[in-house]
């Protein structure tokens, strides 16, 4: 098969970051030109130019882009000066992932992304703009090397709308939603006017002002921005969400998810790191668990989640993972934190609730002008703490090891998270057993996992008693470390 050059819309995509901000600036210019077309170009001809010295450069780097997909592998060229020669051999490949902007439908063009483990963990290994029927012919190459065992399994996975909005309603963050606003407010000020960006920043404090209903404006404003940051979060993560459905073909795992920029992701199941459950205090108080896996470029664009299970109850999620997943089974805890190392997962939360009731108590007895702000304040900084120590209770009972095969069972807590992490033992490149003076005393040890993958996946099971944790990984009492 001969060289492709990428699809020829990738020529707009090159300038994209420069091109319209000078583009529309003009269109505007002759769209509300009196003067006529010829007193427009006499005053825009400057800017017409570099418009058109833009597309060129994006031309040139289009046309010394090319790639091939060969029997068992792609090849990729590029740079003019520089030149540039890669191969990738499908085998190697973790994830191939096909993304369809509805900007580029009418073109009849994708993106296609690909990365390896040995990849740059924060970048895919290679993005080409390709016409759709090649990134499909390239994809079904990709998987040929995990489809030769003949088993014909092909297993489907489609949850609930319940379940999708449940994830999206868990994972939603405010701070997101706000960025991404603020960011839309933005462009839009670069590309329709400032004055048009300060319209809509003061319709907006004037709606805030209106509905403050006798709370003061400013913070009537605040809490609007909190409650819309996280409404817009909730939004773009249902409709990034939205059509979630796992194809289990052979040893492939292909996951189609979104609306206006659907994706498709086709996954090795042999690259698969870990299995990761994820749980808050109320979703375990009302039995949901989402289940993400860990590949190398799943889940690895902004505000993506390596997605496997959006939502489910504990029997379902355990069945769907059987049926997806059956290569890494969830193993039943086997040894955990002693009654002793109680103390140890209390303390931290009680010392914030009486540091809290002590700092806020002296303050209401010493400013009593200020007492009513104070007592709010300490009650809203109260909150939180007494919602770590129930789930540090939560987690002296839910931490431990176990193991079923060849595979490891982690669970632990970490923040106001709560997880159950599946690690084949081949996927773990260190063990390492931290202990502190205190632990020492209790004989117990923080147990410290490593898992090989594009980037670093560290996890932390704490206080588990040290020869539990030594005799767990066949390891010498007093070892304090174990590569694989």
């Amino acid at each position: 098969m001969d060289y492709k050059h990428p699809h020829p819309v990738n020529i707009l995509e090159n300038t994209s970051r420069f091109f319209l901000l000078l583009l529309l600036p003009v269109l505007r210019g002759l769209l509300l030109s009196r003067a006529g077309f010829a007193a427009w170009l006499a005053g825009a001809w400057f800017d017409l130019l570099i418009i058109f010295g833009i597309l060129g450069l994006g031309f040139v780097k289009w046309y010394f882009s090319a790639y091939k997909a060969a029997e068992n592998g792609i090849y990729i060229r590029r740079g003019i000066l520089l030149k540039q020669n890669r191969f990738i051999p499908y085998a190697r490949l973790a994830t191939v992932t096909l993304e369809k902007p509805f900007y580029l439908m009418p073109f009849r063009a994708v993106h296609v992304k690909a990365d390896t483990d040995a990849g740059n963990p924060a970048v895919p290994d290679f993005t080409i703009t390709m016409r759709k029927n090649d990134a499909l012919d390239l994809i079904a190459c990709s998987q040929v090397p995990f489809q030769q065992d003949n088993k014909g399994l092909r297993r489907v996975y489609h949850p609930r709308g319940m379940y999708v909005a449940i994830l999206s309603l868990l994972t939603s963050n405010t701070l997101t939603g706000v960025l991404f606003f603020s960011a839309f407010i933005s462009q839009s000020g670069n590309l329709l006017g400032q004055e048009f960006e300060a319209r809509i920043v003061d319709s907006l404090t004037s709606l805030a002002k209106l509905l403050a209903f006798g709370v003061p404006p400013v913070a009537a404003i605040l809490a609007y921005i909190i409650l819309g940051g996280w409404l817009i979060s909730f939004v773009m993560n249902l409709i990034r969400h939205k059509g979630f459905t796992v194809v289990r073909k052979e040893d492939v795992l292909d996951i189609t998810t979104g609306i206006f920029i659907p994706r498709r992701y086709s996954i090795a199941v042999k690259r698969v790191n870990l299995i990761e459950i994820h749980q808050s205090l109320t979703t375990k108080l009302f039995g949901f668990y989402s289940v993400f896996i860990h590949s190398s470029g799943y889940g690895k664009q902004k505000n993506e989640l390596s997605v496997l299970i959006p939502a489910a109850d504990e029997f379902e999620a355990h069945r769907n993972l059987k049926m997806l997943l059956p290569e890494i089974p969830l193993g039943r805890k086997q040894v955990g934190p002693k009654l002793r190392t109680l103390s140890r997962f209390l303390i931290p939360p009680l010392g914030f609730i009486f540091g809290f009731f002590a700092f806020f108590g002296l303050a209401y007895w010493l400013f009593e002008s200020f007492r009513e702000v104070i007592l709010f304040v300490g009650i809203m900084a109260e909150l939180p703490s007494l919602w770590w120590l129930l789930l540090k209770i939560v987690s002296f009972f839910h931490t431990g090891i176990g193991k079923k095969g060849d595979v490891y069972t982690f669970s632990y807590t970490y923040a106001f998270g709560i997880f159950t992490v599946a690690v084949p033992a081949r996927r773990i490149s260190k063990i390492m057993f931290r202990q502190s003076l205190f632990q020492k005393m209790a004989d117990c040890c923080d147990v410290v996992i490593y898992s090989y993958a594009e980037g670093k996946k560290r996890l932390v099971v704490p206080n588990i008693n040290t020869k539990d944790a030594h005799d767990m990984f066949g390891v010498e009492p007093g070892l304090m470390e174990k590569k694989s």
